[in-house]
């Protein structure tokens, strides 16, 4: 196929991104007449895993569309999927966005990014566009307001529960589902719990034991916070800024001072 003839079916694909079924059918035509091209133009594209067995992939394929057909091309699939439902989340159109956000993760579910962008439109932009359908929030009463919020939020969760199958313990997806707790739910002892296994993953941030430890304070649970931030801090790297090493120590003072402790029972920095 011609640079020409790719173009084309990239002009057909956002034309078709309106019907999301018809854009996956065009994409996997797509798939089907570049594959040709071969070896090399694949070699681009190695992040390939299998297409995940839920709901959505179901439906496509029950439409006679076989995702794996989208060959090396299903990033680009999902970025044009992503593309209407952007579009659909700039008209605030909850069943657009939605639909459009569950093909994006069947068509490909390894970015993360489209997992936690998804997860903030449902559960914090679609109650604000529910409460404006029925007139904005003078309109509508407050306990409706607030069940419109824990509903997205349980929806939103929801959907980031489904982004473990391809990214298991992934720690910012743990974290985003403890701030939808902490935030939209008000439960801080989930929001603690979904910090705290954040925190044991290598590749968390440092900042998520500290907001788990002063969560457990918050919950009045002290010499836990205390027990955690006291294993915590010996393994903080001094010199790196994020890892506020300094930090995480004057709230080990704070709890010593606040549970009273003997001088003898405080803890003691290897450098003091």
């Amino acid at each position: 196929m011609t640079v020409a003839g790719v173009r084309a079916v990239g002009v057909s694909l956002l034309a078709c991104a309106a019907r999301p079924a018809l854009a996956l059918g065009v994409l996997a035509a797509a798939g089907l007449a570049l594959r040709p091209l071969g070896a090399a133009a694949r070699a681009g594209q190695e992040r390939l895993q299998p297409a995940p067995g839920w709901g959505c992939a179901q439906e496509a394929q029950g439409q006679g569309i076989t995702l794996g057909m989208l060959g090396g091309f299903r990033s680009l699939a999902a970025d044009l999927l992503w593309l209407r439902a952007n579009a659909c989340w700039e008209g605030c159109d909850i069943a657009g966005t939605r639909s459009a956000l569950a093909l994006v993760a069947a068509v490909d579910p390894r970015p993360v990014d489209f997992w936690i962008n998804g997860a903030r439109m449902i559960g914090y932009d679609m109650p604000v566009w529910r409460i404006d359908a029925l007139g904005g929030d003078e309109a509508v009463p407050a306990v409706v307001r607030r069940r419109y919020a824990e509903e997205q939020a349980l929806a939103a969760i929801a959907h980031l529960e489904r982004a473990f199958a391809s990214h298991p313990g992934d720690p910012l997806i743990e974290i985003e589902i403890a701030n939808l707790q902490l935030q939209r739910l008000g439960d801080v002892a989930a929001a603690a719990e979904h910090y705290r296994r954040a925190a044991v993953q290598p590749t968390a941030p440092f900042y998520a034991a500290r907001i788990h430890a002063e969560l457990l304070r918050r919950l009045g649970r002290e010499r836990e916070a205390l027990r955690y931030l006291v294993a915590l801090h010996p393994g903080l790297p001094p010199r790196n800024p994020y890892a506020m090493a300094d930090t995480v120590l004057e709230r080990i003072r704070e709890l010593e001072v606040s549970l009273r402790l003997a001088p003898a029972d405080r803890y003691r920095p290897r450098e003091e």
